[in-house]
């Protein structure tokens, strides 16, 4: 009888042990729930680990790849910028080759050695991706303008509102953080590893390059461009040195890291990658329409509806 009911009384604690067990989670869960219903709007633009958009914008450059293939309308505007810019890297290649690459094997080591052949060739390949650049620069320009809007056309994201961006900004060559991407640009003439270093370095402001077709389509001011981009009002150079401007989950350094290490490939990096960068650019745009607009314009709205809110009340 003892063991019988110590048992009962044993059942009876463990019970009651329980009891009390759900009650404390279920008004942990009730407060938790409680304080983030009266949280305020999280109003940091970078992401952490996170995409603001939905998804990775790393991918967009490889995903525009296989939808310009499947989009005949885009054909016509890469196959001549592609052909010309074939045409145009292959005669400057050979001439460079012919003319500068034994002159510049002899310049690095005068008994011509294995590795000073080596170091030529990666340099001319180099030279001739610059000279390349420069001679189908505009046109190309116009060319991934026609296909950014073309894609977000395709797409439904074009909006009668919106603005393709004009041809006087097609002929500006003088991109951001210009000098920064001239000093790191020897960096690609190491195969591979240069490239991601250059593309490291450069990633937020080719990104920024990118989406500035979008920017100026929808006129957003620049102070407003800066605080998408950097997460607050910075200057170039301010950018240059922080680090935020590096960070891996900053969603346009993310993706400008991955446009510009496309473009760090020999021929395909200067003539057919440019192109489907513009696609992914709008692939990203459409994204960022599809989730209602840019998070700067989103927050900005909200402080000027809570201040005319407490302006109200006053």
């Amino acid at each position: 009888m003892k063991t019988l009911a110590g048992l009962s009384s044993y059942s009876t604690l463990n019970t009651l042990r329980l009891l009390l067990l759900e009650r404390q989670d279920r008004f942990t869960m009730a407060r938790t729930s409680s304080i983030s219903a009266s949280a305020p709007p999280i109003t940091s633009i970078v992401s952490l680990r996170s995409h603001r958009y939905g998804h990775d914008p790393s991918r967009y450059p490889l995903k525009a790849i296989p939808y310009v293939l499947s989009h005949s309308s885009l054909w016509t505007t890469v196959f001549k910028v592609a052909c010309c810019g074939c045409i145009i890297s292959t005669i400057v290649l050979l001439v460079l080759l012919i003319t500068t690459l034994k002159l510049q094997a002899e310049m690095i080591s005068a008994n011509l050695e294995w590795w000073a052949w080596l170091i030529a060739f990666f340099a001319v390949l180099l030279e001739a991706a610059i000279c390349a650049t420069l001679f189908m620069a505009v046109s190309q320009s116009r060319a991934q303008t026609n296909a950014f809007v073309e894609t977000m056309r395709l797409e439904g994201r074009w909006k009668e509102d919106m603005v393709k961006q004009p041809i006087i900004k097609d002929l500006n060559l003088v991109k951001k953080a210009f000098v920064v991407r001239i000093i790191t640009l020897p960096l690609q003439i190491i195969p591979l590893a240069g490239g991601i270093l250059y593309s490291a370095i450069n990633m937020t402001f080719t990104g920024w390059d990118y989406m500035d077709r979008y920017f100026d389509a929808i006129r957003l001011p620049t102070r407003m461009q800066r605080i998408e981009v950097f997460g607050q009002e910075r200057s170039d150079c301010s950018a240059l040195i922080h680090p935020s401007t590096y960070d891996g989950d900053n969603d346009y350094a993310r993706f400008g890291f991955m446009c510009s290490f496309l473009e760090s490939f020999p021929i395909f990096g200067w003539t057919i990658a440019p192109i489907t960068n513009a696609v992914a650019a709008a692939l990203f745009a459409c994204d960022i329409e599809a989730c209602g607009g840019l998070v700067c314009l989103r927050n900005e709205h909200e402080c000027v509806a809570h201040s005319v809110d407490g302006n109200t009340s006053k």
